[in-house]
């Protein structure tokens, strides 16, 4: 993979990651901002487990199978998109985890 970066850019990579290639340490940069993103869905999870006393999947059957409120309704599809976003940012860490042990 070839990285294209401006001097100033490499030179703060160089200062910020000593001991990593650019490319080892944009995909260091990479891993922890999916671990950042992972860290508040799984925030939102536990919130909204919190406030509804219940996990997504009984959450969802009883939405699906009622007329929700306003709130309810809104809350379902944030809880849905967390629960979705968790799940891809678990895969997309241990892609990067993965790919850096093989380098």
């Amino acid at each position: 993979m070839s990285i294209h970066v401006s001097r100033s850019i490499e030179a703060s990579a160089r200062r910020l990651f000593p001991n990593l290639s650019l490319e080892q340490a944009l995909a260091q940069m990479l891993l922890e901002r999916a671990q950042k993103n992972l860290i508040k869905y799984q925030a939102m999870i536990r919130q909204f487990g919190d406030k509804y006393g219940m996990d997504f999947e009984k959450f969802q059957k009883k939405t699906l199978s009622s007329e929700p409120s306003y709130e309810e309704e809104q809350d379902y599809f944030d809880w849905e998109l967390a629960v979705t976003g968790s799940v891809d940012m678990q895969a997309e860490i241990d892609k990067l985890q993965k790919s850096a042990r093989s380098k």
